[in-house]
């Protein structure tokens, strides 16, 4: 069958999934690119990794932590574990505490549209925030337009040579 017989759809198929494939490619660039905010103000709505009364690591929200150990609700600032997950809510809590860097956890705290990451370290009884990172939804737009982009570009140069 000749391409003049193939119908609109069989001709921009293999255009529509290249288009797929390089919103993948450019969304993980994307966010592995994104920048960190070296804004050392804790920004809202941020969940951390604590130790509860009942022994286990629950999280819990930056504005409410000193409240919860003065309630001796919050037993310590940081886990047990060096490394792990939780869910809470609608949101997934990971944490990591890695050795030889500037900030002693690193929490990020996702759903299924953003993430928030953030770098802190603990000085005795109080939190300081490093690094902050955080991207939604929108990334998938800049990857699609920058997909699209480099498609056009891929057919353009197939039609040159």
């Amino acid at each position: 069958m000749s391409n003049n017989d193939q119908s609109i759809v069989a001709r921009l198929f293999p255009a529509l999934m290249l288009f797929c494939l390089l919103t993948g490619v450019w969304s993980f660039a994307i966010i592995q690119a994104w920048p960190w905010d070296k804004d050392t103000n804790w920004k809202p709505g941020v969940r951390l990794p604590v130790m509860c009364a009942n022994g286990e690591v629950c999280s819990k929200e930056y504005s409410l932590i000193a409240k919860g150990v003065e309630e001796k609700q919050i037993t310590a600032l940081k886990p047990n574990e060096a490394n792990g997950e939780l869910n809470d809510g609608e949101v997934w809590l990971r944490w990591s505490s890695p050795s030889g860097k500037a900030w002693d956890m690193e929490a990020s705290m996702s759903s299924w549209y953003f993430e928030t990451a953030v770098r802190y370290s603990l000085k005795g009884d109080k939190l300081e925030v490093v690094q902050y990172r955080h991207y939604d939804a929108t990334i998938f737009f800049y990857a699609m337009i920058a997909a699209f982009l480099t498609t056009i570009g891929i057919y353009l140069r197939r039609l040159r040579g």
